[in-house]
Order: C-alpha cells, then structure tokens, then sequence
C-alpha cells in the first residue's frame, strides 16, 4: 500500500474512533477500497449511515483476500463484520465473528481491539435479553478500554458506557443506568449524530420511568431529530416507541397512534423484528387504555409471536404481561394467570428485576379477583422487595390501586354488618383502625349526628368522638 494511502486509511480509522463521522464520511467518499483495512473502514462509514446494502456488497467483495491478511488486517475485518451483522438483527453471525476477533487481539493484549470486540459482544447479549451476560462483556470492554494509553477513548468509553447503562435499566438498577446514560450522553456529544441521539432516546425511556413526562417528550424529540438528519430507521422506530409511550401515558391517545404507525412502518423497513414486537406491544397498550380488549389481544398475541421468531425473550415478556392484563379484563382469569406466570418465569432467567417486579404486581391484581388476598399480598410483598427504592411512576400507582382493591376485600361493612373474609386478613392494627371507623359512623349515623349521643352509645367522652372524627375524616 502506497505511503499516501496508509496515511488516509489512518486518518479515517481515527475519524470513525474518535465519533467524527461526518469527517469519516467525507474521507471515504475520496477512498477507493483496494485492500482488508481499508474495505473495512469503508464499511464501518456505511454502517454508520444505515447503508447496511451497499456495507455488505463491499465486505463481499473483499472477503476471498482474508486468507492473505495479516492478523490485524483480518480482526479489523472481523469487526465490520460482526458490525455488519449486528445491525442486520443477526445476532449469532456477529457473535461468531466478534468471538473470532476478540481470540486475535488476545494474542498480543491489544486493549482498544480487545474492548470494541467485548463492546460487540456485549450489545449482542443485550439483544438477545441476556442481560446478565450483557453486562459482564460490556465491563470488560469498559476495563479494556480505560487501559489503552497510545489513543484517545473518550468516544469508545462514551458508547460502551451508553449501553451499561441500558443494560442498568433493564435489570433493574435504574439508579446506577441513569448515571451511566448522562456520563455517556456528555461523552458522546462530539458526535451529536446517531450514538448520542440513541444515549438521549434512552435517557428519555428513564424519565418516563420516574413520570416526567413532559420533560421526557422534550429529550426524546431532541433525539428523534438528531437520528432524523441520517434517516436510521431502527433507531428512529426507538425514539418514535418512545414519544408514542410518553403520550400514552399523558392521555393523548390519538396522538399515541399515529406515532407507532409510524414507527411500526420504520421497524418493517428496517426487518427488526424483535423491535416490531415491541411496538406491537405498545399498540397493545393503547388499546387495552382505551377498552379496545379485542384489539388489544390480536396485537399482543402477534408481538408474542415476533419476540418468538426474533428469540427475544425479553420483549415476549413485555408483551406477556400486557395480554395477561387484557385478558384479566375480560374475566379469562386461568389464561390471564398462564401469560403472567410465563412472563415472571422469563423475567427470572433474564434476571430482569424491573419485569419480575411488574408481573408480581399483576399477579396480585389476579389473585384479588380470584378471591385470595393472601397471595395477592405475598405478590405485592414481592414486588416492593424487588424495587428496592425504584419509583416506577406508572407501576407504583398501579401498586396502590391493587392495594385499596385488596383493602375493599379484606374489611367490608355492608348494611350495619362488620365482615372479614379469611382469605383476605388483614393486620391487627388494620382491623382495629377499620372497626373504629365503622362504630364512630354507625353510632352517629344512629344518633342523627349527636355526638354527645353517639359518644354515651360508644362509651367514650365526645371530646373522644370529635377526635376520632377528624381522624377518620368523618
């Protein structure tokens, strides 16, 4: 390779390793791939820009020379490879070849190839819901690279950082993902393209969590506009999922809808089906928001069936969940209990906190409805464990209302009768509180609102009776 030549395959790796793209973009547009290194560097572009057709055309046409490569030559290879398929949504093709690359870069402990095969790795786990695995690959990329000393890492360490944190958020550490998000949305900002668009997106998923909204939509459409300049359709049909989600749970119905028809048009472009799965599901949402149950089912039950076909467990989990809802509404309590109770026991292989959280939530819901209030506490008692100081917005106020459903049931006062019912007990101090509360109103209710009455009927002082009024709101 002509001296020249080396020197602009260098500057170009340097662009794309150092997140400047559009710099990268112009260099490789003057470049004419003539060997591995700089076929590969070509490609990562193209990648980049979501050209996955034009990528795959030219890696093709280069792969005969690997049995001529050197070994750096063949790793840098391996990697738009793996690249390559990774973004095609095949999952074990670029596996296989980040595994290839990272066996390379050991044999003489380079830690920048060791840390973006890791990296590699790690978002595979990731998407495929392992993300117990995810999140070792992913620190050891993160290891890897805080130990390069002859390059800058700022970039590489902001996209690693981008994805522990995703990783975070769906195992349930909300607290720590939310400090990996905003330290690699600060890292990342030198792009401001594709990756800080997806770690703004992502934030945005988080706020949602914590029931900000508004301030959610605001960082969501920031980064639906950065990834819009490029046109990434899975990375738009994500931040579409996003604001249709934040809407959904503002009321804005309408608004919602045309939202994931939109994004589910983005993830049938870009062949993501696990990411059609979710959108699927989100429909499922709406629906289920707006009493459109049948409805609601065939989406959920299609979602299902995509999260199958992708071999993502955690988006059939997800959707699970919401037909077991659906199904609870319409009184189908034994199939509604069957879809929980698989969504719970995948949420425990993916060690996943944030869903086992959410199916014990609704399992408890169920076992209101099937008239045992012990199990519905053992659920509730489950899922309070497993947040462990989270504060799901929308899940806690779905724990609340599954509690006064639980409370209606346990202590009932029903035409001047006081009733417990044994498979809802409730606790010594609940018992006394509502039985004090069902005398003070049946003795006034006897004595015309007489307190001095009522508190002679009672046995007590009316200083006693005015007290108790104004505890008990009477």
């Amino acid at each position: 390779m002509k001296t020249t030549k080396v020197r602009e395959i260098t500057l170009l790796e340097q662009a794309i390793y150092s997140g400047q793209f559009r710099e990268a973009e112009r260099m490789a547009e003057e470049i004419s791939p003539t060997d591995l290194r700089s076929a590969a560097a070509k490609a990562q572009v193209l990648i980049y820009k979501g050209e996955l057709e034009e990528a795959g055309e030219l890696l093709g046409a280069f792969e005969r020379r690997l049995a001529e490569a050197n070994l750096r030559e063949a790793a840098e290879f391996g990697l738009a490879k793996a690249e390559w398929h990774y973004w095609r949504g095949e999952y074990e093709e670029a596996k296989q070849q980040a595994q290839v690359v990272f066996g390379i870069y050991s044999l003489n402990r380079d830690h920048f190839g060791l840390a973006r095969a890791l990296y590699v790795l790690g978002r595979v786990y990731r998407r495929q819901g392992g993300y117990e695995q995810a999140r070792q690959e992913i620190v050891r990329a993160l290891e890897e690279a805080r130990a390069v000393a002859d390059r800058p890492t700022t970039f590489l360490i902001g996209l690693i950082t981008f994805n522990l944190g995703v990783i975070h958020y769906f195992l349930g550490d909300l607290a720590q993902a939310e400090e990996d998000l905003l330290a690699a949305i600060r890292a990342l900002e030198v792009e401001r393209g594709r990756y800080y668009g997806n770690a703004l997106n992502f934030y945005g998923t988080l706020l949602i969590g914590k029931g900000l909204y508004d301030e959610a939509v605001r960082i969501i459409q920031a980064a639906y506009e950065c990834l819009a300049e490029s046109a990434f359709f899975d990375d738009l049909a994500h931040a579409t999922n996003n604001l249709a989600y934040a809407c959904l749970r503002m009321g804005q119905f309408e608004r919602a809808a045309r939202l994931l028809e939109e994004s589910l048009e983005l993830r049938r472009r870009s062949k993501d089906i696990a990411g059609e799965s979710a959108t699927l599901e989100l429909f499922g949402r709406l629906r289920l928001e707006q009493g459109q149950l049948s409805e609601a089912e065939t989406v959920l039950r299609q979602a299902i069936e995509l999260a199958e076909l992708g071999k993502n467990p955690h988006e059939k989990a997800v959707a699970a969940i919401t037909l077991g809802r659906v199904l609870m509404v319409q009184g189908r309590l034994e199939e509604s209990q069957q879809f929980l109770e698989e969504a719970l026991d995948l949420a425990l292989q993916l060690r996943n906190r944030s869903l086992q959280a959410e199916s014990h939530t609704y399992l408890a819901e169920l076992w209101v409805y099937r008239g045992n209030g012990m199990q519905a506490l053992e659920h509730l008692r489950r899922t309070k464990a497993l947040l462990n100081g989270y504060r799901d917005a929308y899940l806690f106020v779905q724990i609340e209302r599954i509690e006064r459903l639980v409370q209606q049931q346990r202590i009932k006062a029903e035409e001047g009768v006081f009733m417990i019912r044994s498979s809802f007990l409730p606790t010594w101090r609940e018992a006394h509180e509502m039985l004090g509360k069902f005398l003070l109103a049946e003795a006034l209710r006897h004595t015309g609102e007489n307190q001095t009455k009522a508190a002679e009927l009672l046995g007590i002082t009316k200083a006693y009776i005015t007290m108790l009024r104004k505890k008990y709101g009477i």
